[in-house]
């Protein structure tokens, strides 16, 4: 299954489709700055312009096709003038006996042509949207239109549409329109369209950061330099755990794995993971001051089904713990193996309350046999 735990309802197919869509656009490329490492490859890989064709889509559910519905003004000689918008807008010249006058006026614009263009091309767009994506939605066909004019002078009119409005969603319509345009040049076979990534991981990992971690996580990152003899003295990269997360007043250092122990049994964490989390709780202890540290690796399961003998059915699942041999007495040598449903984290981790950090902490606290 695709991500791993993750099964899609069949009750509720459309629903999941369009969520997981979400998520991997939420972390597209164009976060890759902010989110991801500069050597990252890039994250998602797109071939169609589906991004496009959701917002198109859902606009169109929305509103029904694209008209416009505001007034545009300009300010010109001539014209029926609106003198509400005038005296708000316009300058008045003071005469010698102090009386106003205006000699601009704001008159509405004409763009009935474009205006109607830019509808057409809107019914046109809804069409390849819902032809290439409306099976994530519903079953509905709307008619086929043709471009009213060149694809040149569609651009053009919608590019000028885009550069003169503030409004967000129709900045996002309009994009997309124009996006699903330039596509069109490309003339994919059907099973050209891809959409998705290779690298589920490195989503995995900010899920669980937006869902659990704290912003200010650097103060945590170990430190290491070079001090030289015959040279400059020479700081090395920080080491940068995943996830940092506090709860009354107890530190969680998060390590985020998309490894398939939930899934088969069989894969966990190694050594060199396992000693690099006891050198984050180390570090965090001498800089906090605090004793209340505690590790734990965060892995991906399905708790409506998978194949372990007990019934295990929670959004967080204590597993067992990972320790070392010659450091076992302070909590943050202990790594507890902690098990995350999928599809809990993928419809939850932009929303978590309080009450889920709780469940997380005592799932981590839970190393009982």
């Amino acid at each position: 299954c695709f991500p791993l735990g993750f099964h899609l309802n069949t009750n509720n197919i459309r629903i999941d489709i369009r969520r997981l869509i979400s998520v991997l656009s939420n972390f597209n490329e164009t976060h890759t700055n902010f989110l991801f490492t500069k050597n990252e490859n890039k994250l998602i890989e797109q071939t169609f312009p589906l991004i496009a064709y959701k917002n198109v889509i859902e606009y169109f559910l929305s509103h029904d096709y694209y008209k416009e519905r505001e007034s545009i003004y300009q300010t010109t000689t001539k014209g029926k003038i609106n003198f509400a918008k005038t005296i708000k807008r316009n300058r008045p010249i003071i005469q010698n006996n102090n009386s106003l006058v205006y000699i601009e006026f704001q008159t509405k614009k004409n763009q009935i042509n474009e205006n109607e263009l830019v509808t057409a091309i809107n019914k046109y767009c809804v069409y390849e949207a819902f032809s290439k994506f409306g099976f994530a939605y519903n079953s509905y066909k709307p008619l086929k239109f043709n471009l009213p004019t060149s694809k040149k002078e569609c651009l053009y009119v919608l590019q000028n549409k885009l550069n003169n409005t503030f409004d967000d969603s129709k900045r996002i319509l309009f994009n997309s329109m124009i996006n699903i345009l330039t596509q069109k040049d490309k003339e994919l076979k059907e099973d050209e369209f891809k959409f998705g990534t290779t690298k589920f991981h490195t989503i995995w990992e900010k899920m669980i950061d937006i869902a659990f971690g704290i912003k200010d996580k650097y103060r945590y990152f170990p430190q290491t330099k070079w001090e030289l003899k015959y040279t400059n003295n020479k700081d090395n990269s920080l080491l940068q755990p995943d996830t940092i997360m506090i709860d009354n007043k107890q530190i969680y250092i998060l390590d985020a794995k998309y490894y398939k122990y939930g899934i088969n049994l069989k894969e966990l964490p190694q050594s060199s993971d396992i000693t690099k989390q006891v050198a984050y709780g180390e570090y965090s202890a001498y800089i906090s001051k605090n004793k209340n540290i505690h590790n734990a690796f965060l892995m991906p399961y399905n708790k409506q089904n998978n194949k372990f003998n007990t019934k295990i059915d929670s959004d967080f699942k204590n597993i067992g713990k990972a320790t070392i041999k010659w450091k076992n007495h302070e909590n943050y040598a202990t790594i507890q193996g902690i098990l995350v449903d999928t599809r809990f984290l993928i419809y939850n981790y932009d929303k978590i309350s309080i009450a889920d950090k709780e469940k997380l902490a005592k799932a981590i606290s839970d190393s009982k046999f």
